[in-house]
């Protein structure tokens, strides 16, 4: 089995978008009101997470050889058994395999807020948190379909995961060895579930351009 070209990130600059973090906590415009002090609160909380998260990640390219009805057969003879990716992939002859993670420290500090009873500033730190992870995966994509643009090619506009339809967690282990996430100080539970927490797999497609 022949290794697979994975490129690593140590750093990915990422900004979040404050509306959608308000969104992720529950806020609705024109319905919920925040103080002066809330907004000084929610913002102190949101530097606080970005000084915590450490956003790195990792992606390879990876042949298909095969699509079946109920699964997909990449290079090596790695099967992904799920018909629903096996159609979301329909029209590549590669995917993109990619991970993200924050690092612990983030994790243990929303953690350590809801076990001492600070659910507020644990929520703020977790939505933080869960939005830089995907944020990483987007600058990834877009890094990624700069160099293949160059071929004619682009990835497919949604991502998939392990977890997600038919594809059973357990696939979330063949990425994990396939990126050697254990090099990025990434864990994987018996359980099949990343450690620290806000680590996230992906599966993109590679599409031919047209026009």
């Amino acid at each position: 089995m022949k290794d697979l070209d994975v490129k690593y990130f140590e750093h990915i600059p990422v900004v979040p978008n404050r509306n959608l973090i308000l969104i992720k906590l529950g806020y609705r415009k024109g319905i919920t009101a925040l103080s002066e002090k809330d907004n000084r609160f929610i913002d102190s909380e949101i530097n606080r997470a970005l000084l915590l998260c450490n956003a790195r990640g990792a992606f390879c390219y990876c042949h298909i050889n095969n699509h079946l009805t109920n699964k997909v057969v990449l290079e090596n003879g790695i099967e992904l058994n799920s018909e629903k990716l096996s159609s979301f992939l329909h029209n590549c002859n590669e995917v993109v395999l990619m991970a993200s993670t924050l690092g612990r420290e983030i994790s243990d500090n929303i953690a350590e807020a809801i076990k001492n009873g600070n659910a507020a500033s644990g929520l703020i730190l977790d939505a933080v948190a869960s939005q830089v992870a995907d944020m990483a995966l987007d600058w990834m994509v877009i890094l990624i379909n700069k160099i293949i643009k160059i071929k004619g090619k682009t990835l497919t506009k949604r991502r998939f995961s392990p977890g997600y339809g038919d594809l059973d967690l357990f696939n979330q282990k063949i990425i994990y060895d396939m990126l050697n996430l254990k090099k990025m100080d990434i864990s994987i539970t018996d359980k099949f579930m990343l450690e620290p927490e806000k680590s996230v797999i992906a599966i993109a497609g590679i599409e031919v351009l047209h026009g």
